[in-house]
């Protein structure tokens, strides 16, 4: 073999073994649900999103992140054994499905409403069924307003996402939507509205808190490199510091 035929087949195995260094250790999956997870021209943000990059960088594992429609995400990492599925609501139907990492925030759902529609005289979820209200598909709200008895294409309407669900409640093609109320804000700064120009009709939801959920077959090496990860950050200020960045 010529010794430029060995330089060339060494120069090739050392970039294989460079790329699979490189290779993500995990897949993580997330909707557009700001301010927890988005995309803004094309890069990765959210308080979610920055605090699984910190955990998985202290944890010296490598990840790698992709936005999709919440249904989709679901599945996509239902069926990936390396998988972390974010930014989760912690719900009894969902216990055993996952290996939970966190909490990482509180969770208050509300019904919300335009101000101005003042014929929309609902005051509580029951009073809801009244109208078309819409949600997320597969979203813990979205199953637990089917639980309470709204069905799907009549008194509930489903969306891919947040903005979505948002732009259906402006246009008048629902009534009243169920959605995080700071993600409501976020909702209504982006369409140009301010906060004030919607009305709470009720809570639909504020018992359940915000987590990382991981594939139960992951390595449970990982998991607790994870789990001493997360533990940190909020020792050392730095979950405190991206709440402040996010959510004020």
């Amino acid at each position: 073999m010529s010794s430029r035929i060995s330089r060339y087949l060494s120069g090739l195995v050392a970039i294989v073994l460079f790329n699979s260094s490189m290779a993500a250790d995990l897949h993580a999956y997330t909707e557009d649900l700001p301010p927890l997870n988005y995309l803004q021209q094309g890069q990765l943000q959210g308080y979610s999103v920055e605090l699984l990059q910190i955990i998985a960088h202290n944890a010296g594992i490598n990840i790698d992140i992709e936005v999709l429609p919440w249904a989709r995400a679901v599945a996509t990492a239902d069926a990936d054994p390396n998988s972390i599925l974010f930014t989760v609501a912690r719900t009894p139907a969902r216990e055993e499905q996952y290996q939970w990492l966190g909490p990482i925030s509180k969770r208050r759902i509300v019904l919300i409403k335009l101000a101005h529609r003042g014929h929309i005289q609902a005051k509580t979820v029951e009073d809801a069924k009244k109208y078309t209200v819409g949600a997320v598909r597969e979203s813990a709200s979205a199953k637990k307003l089917q639980q309470l008895g709204f069905i799907p294409d009549k008194s509930l309407d489903l969306s891919p996402n947040d903005a979505i669900s948002f732009k259906k409640l402006i246009k008048q093609r629902t009534d009243i939507i169920a959605i995080l109320d700071w993600g409501a804000a976020w909702q209504a700064r982006e369409q140009g509205l301010k906060y004030t120009q919607l009305s709470t009709v009720a809570v639909l939801d504020d018992d359940l808190d915000y987590y990382f959920a991981l594939s139960n077959k992951i390595n449970p090496l990982q998991f607790a490199r994870l789990k001493a990860a997360l533990v940190q950050a909020e020792k050392t200020g730095k979950i405190e510091q991206l709440r402040h960045k996010y959510f004020n």
